[in-house]
Formats: structure tokens, C-alpha cells, sequence
């Protein structure tokens, strides 16, 4: 599957054009189907959330095939980093292809390996938004680590994925964003959408 999206986005989108790209993988999506991303419908409120951001310096969890990068990259400012960590090493090679037809490897950054690991021995310097989309399992203790490594400071916004449909998975973790009172959280869904994201400010 992953490299006929290769081939279906370098075919029909424009080179160095993301909303172009973005609408290559929704229409892919949408025909073929079988792949699974955050979408133009949730993404409409995630651009949202971007433009009132202000991030600079961006980590996400969960490449898949770069849409979300490429989404948060052209959102943001044009000086903006995002650090990316994808678990599956051909996954992360076509996420980079991918990311490079959309002129944006400049400014994403991906890493291939696992998530824990790549925060405790990697990262050093606290990020301004988070964007959680990987296991759903891996989601708290993840978010506990960040939060130990110093990766996450006043001001951090994490958006965690996935936060209806997996809402059974990431009880706990949806706890600690609600009712720590460490984080100011609210869910956001489309109408008539089976799925909505959490945007958690670190209070």
C-alpha cells in the first residue's frame, strides 16, 4: 500500500505544493482505501489549532505516510521544526519521499525508531506543540515521559489523536489530560464525525 501512495501522489499532485499533496492522500484515502490519517475533516479544526499556536518547535508521534507533518508544516510558520518519529522503517522511508515531493524536508525532520527510546536518548529541548498519533497503548506512558524529560513546559499544546474512537483505549491517558490539573483540555470534533482530537494546554 505504501508505495502505490507513493505513486498515486508523485502521479497526481503538484511538486512542492502540500495543499496539493494533502488532497492526493485524501482522495487516495477516499478511493482506495485501507489507510488511516488524520483527514481533511478533522484537519480543517487541527489547521485551526496550528495557526493560534505560534509553534516553532513541533514533535509528532506516529508518522504514518507524512500527512500530519506535512499538514502542521504548512500551517506554520515558515521558520518552524517538526520532528517526527515513525516506528516503521519503510513507512518512514516513504513519509520522507513524500514530505521531499512536497518541498517540505527542510523543515520536517524524520526519525525512525521507537518512540521511548528516541525521547530518552534525543530529544533535549522542550517542544511548543505535540501531536500524539501512534499506538494507542503507548500514549500515557509516552506522555508521562515527555513530561519527565523536561520535553514539555508551560505554554506546551498536545493534541492527541484519535481521542473518540480509541476513547475506551486511552482512558487513563485522557484522565490525566482532564483532570490532573496540570493541562486546560478540550475535545474537538466535527459534526457528525466519528472522531475528534484533544487539545490540552500545559497550564
Amino acid at each position: 500500500m505504501s508505495r502505490n501512495l507513493l505513486k498515486y501522489v508523485t502521479k497526481l499532485a503538484v511538486p512542492g505544493e502540500a495543499p496539493s499533496v494533502l488532497q492526493a492522500i485524501d482522495d487516495y484515502a477516499e478511493t482506495m482505501g485501507g489507510l488511516i490519517h488524520l483527514g481533511q475533516e478533522k484537519g480543517v479544526l487541527f489547521d485551526e489549532v496550528l495557526q493560534h499556536s505560534a509553534a516553532k518547535r513541533v514533535l509528532e508521534l506516529g508518522t504514518n505516510f507524512g500527512y500530519s507533518a506535512i499538514r502542521m508544516a504548512h500551517n506554520l510558520d515558515p521558520s518552524a521544526k517538526i520532528v517526527t518519529l515513525e516506528i516503521v522503517p519503510d513507512t518512514a522511508a516513504i513519509a520522507r519521499r513524500i514530505i521531499a515531493f512536497a518541498d517540505l524536508d527542510q523543515n520536517i525532520q524524520v526519525i525512525c525508531g521507537k518512540a521511548r527510546q528516541i525521547i530518552e536518548q534525543e530529544l533535549r529541548e522542550p517542544f511548543d506543540l505535540i501531536f500524539i498519533d501512534h499506538y494507542a497503548e503507548n500514549y500515557l506512558g509516552d506522555l508521562l515521559l515527555l513530561e519527565k524529560q523536561g520535553l514539555i513546559r508551560t505554554g506546551t499544546i498536545v493534541v492527541s489523536d484519535n481521542a473518540v474512537m480509541f476513547a475506551s483505549q486511552l482512558g487513563p491517558y485522557l484522565h490525566h489530560l482532564r483532570d490532573s490539573g496540570l493541562y486546560e483540555s478540550t475535545l474537538h470534533q466535527p459534526p457528525r464525525h466519528s472522531d475528534g482530537f484533544e487539545v490540552s494546554r500545559r497550564l
